[in-house]
């Protein structure tokens, strides 16, 4: 193990792990601390206007670390937390299939994941009962859970990806796309992002759904989210429209939105999925008003159009 994490062997430790923690907690709510990750740094920027964004936690001196991409070992399992947004689940299962392949047959990988998200993500790694789902509880605190669950586990062989030092690489590349960075971070090839990603789909399903949704030889799928503001201008759209059927599983709108005319979308689950299809007969536009200063550029599979307008009007 190229680690020297000392690993938690019984009950009574984890309690006093947590209770140490605890106290720290309290004494860091009274402090600001600089933007580095060494003990040695503490209290030195106390009362010097230090912004909230560079406060660290210092009961996280106590986590378990990210191993970096070499220290990886391949002879255990390996738990991974990376984002967990669904579209971050489908457009890291490539770096995570990518993985699997370095570990030794008899391992298994540990992907962390939101309840809300678990039904979806798990069946998108269906075919593949050496990825196993951890799961964290909705509204909890996740970078807590996380660590709950590799303590109990003597888990030492464990990957981050994004969370805090994605922040360095944000200001560093003000202009790249989030895909880009994950696996940047990570040290992975970043055309495994399109190479490894798969998943078995269910045709069955996915015809189902396109002759329930199709209203004509020609329409336009338009995928916005009125409930959060996001709302795409259809004006211009001069052929009917489908929305998204959020009573449908994202993964069964395939034939629907390749057999599409028209795709518009804004930064989503359903556009980080749309780079696994085949688009070669549809026009896709890419509606960027979430992340205005970050375009797809080379961090997509397809040719979007992108739209850069402020956001439609809502009534």
């Amino acid at each position: 193990m190229s680690t020297s994490y000392p690993k938690v062997r019984d009950a009574s430790a984890l309690i006093l792990h947590d209770c140490i923690c605890t106290v720290l907690l309290i004494i860091h709510q009274t402090l600001w601390i600089c933007d580095q990750d060494l003990p040695g740094q503490f209290g030195r920027n106390v009362g010097r206007g230090v912004t909230p964004m560079f406060e660290i936690n210092i009961a996280r001196w106590f986590d378990i670390p990210s191993l970096s991409l070499s220290e990886i070992s391949p002879s255990e399992d390996l738990y991974v937390y990376h984002h967990l947004g669904l579209g971050d689940m489908i457009h890291l299962n490539g770096m995570v299939r990518y993985l699997l392949k370095e570990l030794h047959p008899n391992c298994r990988i540990h992907v962390f994941c939101k309840e809300r998200n678990a039904a979806m993500t798990g069946w998108m790694y269906r075919d593949e009962p050496r990825i196993q789902l951890e799961c964290v509880r909705d509204g909890s605190n996740e970078s807590e859970a996380v660590q709950r669950t590799l303590r109990e586990r003597n888990a030492t062989n464990y990957l981050s990806i994004g969370h805090r030092p994605l922040r360095r690489l944000e200001r560093q590349y003000p202009h790249t796309f989030f895909d880009q960075l994950f696996y940047m971070q990570a040290g992975v090839p970043y055309d495994v992002r399109f190479s490894h990603c798969y998943w078995q789909r269910d045709m069955d399903e996915e015809e189902r759904v396109y002759r329930k949704l199709r209203p004509g030889p020609r329409y336009a799928f338009v995928h916005d989210d009125i409930s959060r503001g996001y709302v795409i201008d259809t004006d211009a759209i001069d052929m009917p429209i489908v929305r998204n059927d959020v009573t449908e599983s994202i993964f069964h709108l395939g034939l629907l939105l390749e057999h599409a005319t028209e795709v518009h979308c804004m930064e989503s689950s359903i556009r980080c999925m749309i780079e696994s299809l085949d688009m070669s007969h549809c026009r896709p536009f890419y509606h960027n008003f979430r992340y205005p200063d970050r375009p797809l550029g080379t961090a997509t599979n397809h040719c979007w159009v992108q739209v850069d307008r402020t956001l439609a009007k809502t009534a």
